[in-house]
């Protein structure tokens, strides 16, 4: 497996990263999602804004809009579904991030709402 010069990969005991890539690996499965979220920190004083790839009762993948340097534990934060997680990072290969939940995810008051508006329809009778 190759490694992105600017990650890590170790995990904390030294043992070689489990396979990103590999269901095997997770002790829960997980759906393909693209939902907004925030990666924040530092009390969340910083975030970042990332997509959600993918997601399970246990972890999830994570891209970051930019490289950017994210440190081991922080808080996931998606508005839309009113879901906040305290993460701890599991594996890094550039801007995707997996991540496992440490504790099981809170529900919050969702800050947004989703809006999909049709455009409006003109009805022509004869």
């Amino acid at each position: 497996m190759s490694h992105h010069p600017n990650s890590d990969d170790s995990d904390p005991d030294g043992s070689a990263p489990a396979d990103p890539k590999s269901d095997n690996n997770r002790s829960a499965p997980r759906r393909r999602v693209l939902k907004s979220g925030l990666v924040a920190f530092n009390q969340r004083h910083a975030t970042l804004s990332c997509a959600v790839r993918d997601l399970s009762d246990t972890g999830a993948l994570l891209r970051l809009s930019e490289v950017a340097h994210v440190p081991q534990r922080f808080e996931l934060i998606i508005d839309l579904d009113g879901l906040e997680a305290d993460c701890e990072v599991m594996w890094r290969r550039g801007r995707d991030i997996g991540v496992r939940f440490s504790a099981p995810p809170r529900k919050a008051a969702p800050r947004r709402a989703q809006s999909v508006a049709a455009a409006p329809v003109k009805l022509r009778f004869r």
